[in-house]
Formats: structure tokens, C-alpha cells, sequence
């Protein structure tokens, strides 16, 4: 007689009382976060805004410090800042739309001055603040401006890689004339910004997005993998995650690190909720796979206003220290968006050593293979599958913590994303985590390069064309096969 694999279900099951005692502790575990979310107190928060982070740096490229400005933003708020020994200067938008920044003339270096004053851009809200640099030039203009506040009328097409200017300059040029560079194949943006001092930081974010990106994505993989399920509600674990870490940040005050880490153990209990009060009912009834994933979009409806209940309509923000960390010429890194890279790599190698060297994780893959083949050698289908789904809560829910660091939280920031994480997994492949990862990668950069060269509000149509291009030419994605695709 041949022994069972390691991973064969036990020969005795739990008899059915006892088997809803775990049910019930979960429902219990999940009531008492939502009705901490609702009976703890909100700390005061910017209602849509995001952080900018104006940069000024003279002519030999190296930061000023004690530049004072007004910033006028698209709420009718003049917000002052200066800047630091690092030439940044953090100001909190209380809006997002356009906004003008105002130098003050008198505390600038002698014989120096921007290239134009005001400068006007767009936040977007996306993965990082709104950064703005002002690069300063010999004769470059001086004159004291007024702040005024910009009025509703100016918020409608300015994008964050715009450098036009909206509204009448200090030199007397005439309203709305965008002040460019005369000679085009200088490359330099109204900042004095080369392309390349541009395109560098583009790359940094859009690395660093990919990879966030492909966190989510991974456990779409492997849900999609063992179940056959397109789950359209996994955007709402990545919300889940996002305002897990606001719990613990913001309103219990807790460290960063122990909000990543609240948000892996509630994403993970999350995960094993769902599947035990609703996807193992539905699978045990043999609900066909459409209708399963007509619930998931019910279910992320559902969830989304549940959010939204909870914790208001409102954009919150998670308290972090948005000082530059690491600089690398034009790119500035702060500590999370390092962190938050690390992170996401350690978890994804995690994940794939996880699938290649465990007896666990090939009991996964032969599930994913073949579901009959592998309930008839002894593997625990529904044990393996309730396993991939509380990795894929924790996997999501640390994506969007993450993500809390970088922008705004938002009731349906999950859903928001949503798309771009159907085509991270369907461009790397249906099934592969390695797959997941490439293909998050390429969105991710292909969006915010994009950027350079088309308004903010088209990258997302980059990233669905990217995928497009690249499945006409590879169906089966970039690193799936035609044998084996899930």
C-alpha cells in the first residue's frame, strides 16, 4: 500500500457542528473590524486633496533652500510653504485639480528666477504626490506676483505633464500662451527639465506601481488558476487592505510597519471569509462558473457601499513621512516607495518559491492543471483552494496598504484598478505568477511613460492598447502556453 501524499486530506472530517464554529468566529472577527472602523473617530483628514512637493533647484542643479511660496490650488485656498535643506517644500492641497505655484521674488538667490511664474499643472491623485520641479536660471524672471486663488472655471484640462500656463504671466504674456522652450530639439519642459531628467523619474514610478500592481494581480492568478473564476470583486480586497491600514495608522496611531502587517492578517481572514461563507457553498451546490462570476460582481457592488458606509465618500490619507529618502538626479524615492518595493518583491519571490518548492505549493499547481486528476490521487481540492484564497486576501490586501501610501484612499479605489489588473494577468499569462509580474510591470510603465507624450486621462487607454498589441501577436500572453493556460 503506497503511502498518501503529504498533501491528502486527512481520513477524518469535523463533524458538521463543529464545523460552523470557525464560520461563526470569522463573521465575529469581521463585524468586530467593520465596527471599529465605524465607532473609532475619523482624525481630520484632506477631503480630495494630495500632497505636492515642490522642488527648487539653481542653476547648477543643486537644491535652494528658504524659497517661499504660495500655492494656489483649485479649491480657492493660498496655501504658503518654503523649502527645506533638501529644496522641497510639502504643501497638502486641500482639492485635487490644477494649481498655481507663486515664488516669492525677495527670497530668491541673487541674479536668479524661474523660467515662468506661475507654473500651472493638475493633481491626478495616481500612485505618488504631485511633484513639481522649478528650476532656477541666471536673469530668470523676478518680478513679484499676487497670488490669486484659481477659480472653479480652471479646473477642466490641464494634465500633470502639462507645461502651459493658465492665466496671464508677470513678463505680460498673454492669458493661457504656453511658454515653451523656443528651440524644440532642446527637449526641456517649461521647468527646464530635460527629457531624460523627466523620463527617469516616469520609470521610477512606474516600477514601483508595476510592482504593486502585480501583488494584486498575483492572487487573481491563482484564484483564476484553482477555480476557474474571474473574480471581479478582488478589487474590493485591495480596498480592504487600504483602509485595514488607515485603522491602524490613522485612527489606532500605530506604526507603518504594524499597519502592512494588520492589513496581511486581516486581507488573509478576509479571503478565508469569503470563501467559507460564500464561494465553498456555491461550489458544493455546482454553481457553473458564469454564475459565479456574476455573484463576484454583485459582491464587489455590495462591498464597495459597505466602504462607503463605513468610512465616508470622502478621500482619506494615511500619516507618512513624504520627505525624499533616496535621491537619484531628478528621481526622488521616499521611505515607502522604497519599502513598498522591497515588499512586493520579497512577497513575489515568496509566492513563486512557495508554488516551485512546497509540497503545498504543487499540490496548487496540480489543482490548477487538472482539478479531477488531482482529487483522484488524494490531494484536498477544497483545502488547497481555501488556501490560494487566503493567500490571495493577504497578497491584495498588502497591495493596496501599500498603495494607502502613495495616494489617497478612496470607497472604490479597489475597483478602480480593477481593469488594470485583469490585463497585468491576462498580458503575463492566465495561471503564472511570474506571468502576473511581467505583465504588471509592463502596465505600470507603459502608463506613466506614456505621460511625456499624451494627457494623464489616456494612459489608461496605453495600458489596455499595450495589452491588446501584444495578445494579437502571443494569445496565450506573454509567458503562458497554449498546452497549459491557468
Amino acid at each position: 500500500m503506497t503511502e498518501p501524499a503529504p498533501w491528502a486530506a486527512p481520513p477524518s472530517r469535523l463533524p458538521a457542528a463543529g464545523a460552523l464554529r470557525p464560520r461563526l468566529l470569522s463573521a465575529l472577527v469581521l463585524l468586530l473590524v467593520l465596527a471599529a472602523g465605524v465607532l473609532l473617530p475619523l482624525p481630520a483628514a484632506h477631503a480630495a486633496g494630495v500632497q505636492l512637493i515642490v522642488t527648487v533647484a539653481g542653476s547648477d542643479g543643486k537644491p535652494v533652500s528658504g524659497i517661499a511660496m504660495t500655492v494656489a490650488d483649485s479649491g480657492g485656498e493660498l496655501l504658503e510653504g518654503t523649502t527645506d535643506d533638501t529644496g522641497a517644500a510639502t504643501i497638502d492641497l486641500s482639492v485635487s485639480g490644477p494649481y498655481a505655484v507663486y515664488l516669492d521674488a525677495s527670497t530668491l538667490p541673487d541674479g536668479l528666477g524661474p523660467q515662468q511664474n506661475p507654473t500651472t499643472r493638475a493633481t491626478t491623485g495616481e500612485i505618488s504626490p504631485q511633484y513639481t520641479r522649478i528650476a532656477l536660471v541666471e536673469g530668470g524672471q523676478r518680478e513679484a506676483v499676487t497670488p490669486v486663488p484659481l477659480s472653479s472655471a480652471s479646473t477642466g484640462s490641464p494634465t500633470a505633464s502639462s507645461s502651459a500656463t493658465a492665466g496671464a504671466s508677470p513678463s505680460g504674456a498673454p492669458s493661457g500662451e504656453a511658454q515653451t522652450p523656443e528651440d524644440p530639439a532642446a527637449q526641456a519642459d517649461a521647468s527646464g527639465l530635460s527629457f531624460f531628467e523627466r523620463l527617469f523619474p516616469k520609470i521610477a514610478t512606474g516600477l514601483t506601481f508595476g510592482l504593486l500592481l502585480a501583488l494584486a494581480s498575483i492572487g487573481i492568478s491563482l484564484i483564476y488558476g484553482t477555480t476557474r473564476l474571474n473574480n471581479f470583486s478582488h478589487g474590493e480586497l485591495v480596498t480592504f487592505g487600504s483602509f485595514m491600514a488607515y485603522l491602524f495608522a490613522s485612527q489606532l496611531g500605530q506604526s507603518g510597519w504594524i499597519a502592512i502587517l494588520g492589513a496581511l492578517v486581516f486581507g488573509g481572514a478576509f479571503g478565508w471569509i469569503q470563501d467559507a461563507g460564500l464561494w465553498k457553498p456555491l461550489r458544493s451546490r455546482r454553481v457553473g462558473v458564469m454564475q459565479l462570476m456574476i455573484v463576484s460582481i454583485g459582491l464587489s457592488l455590495a462591498l464597495r457601499y459597505v466602504y462607503a458606509f463605513i468610512w465616508g465618500p470622502d478621500r482619506l490619507s494615511i500619516p507618512a513621512d513624504n520627505s525624499p529618502f533616496v535621491t537619484l538626479g531628478t528621481v526622488n524615492l521616499r521611505y515607502w516607495d522604497v519599502m513598498g518595493s522591497v515588499i512586493a518583491i520579497v512577497l513575489i519571490v515568496a509566492v513563486a518559491l512557495f508554488l516551485t518548492r512546497t509540497n503545498l505549493g504543487k499540490a496548487t499547481r496540480a489543482v490548477a492543471d487538472n482539478k479531477a486528476l488531482a482529487a483522484a490521487s488524494g490531494i484536498d481540492v477544497e483545502r488547497v483552494t481555501r488556501i490560494v484564497w487566503v493567500g490571495a486576501g493577504s497578497l491584495a490586501a498588502v497591495s493596496g496598504a501599500l498603495i494607502g501610501y502613495y495616494q489617497t484612499l478612496q470607497w472604490n479605489g479597489g475597483a478602480l484598478i480593477l481593469l488594470l489588473l485583469f490585463a497585468s494577468v491576462t498580458l503575463g499569462g492566465l495561471g503564472t505568477t511570474w506571468g502576473a509580474l511581467l505583465g504588471a510591470i509592463i502596465i505600470g510603465l507603459a502608463m506613466d511613460v506614456s505621460t511625456l507624450f499624451i494627457p494623464t486621462s489616456l494612459k489608461y487607454v496605453v495600458a489596455m492598447l499595450t495589452m491588446i498589441v501584444v495578445l494579437l501577436v502571443r494569445p496565450q500572453g506573454i509567458l503562458g502556453s497554449r498546452q497549459r493556460i491557468g
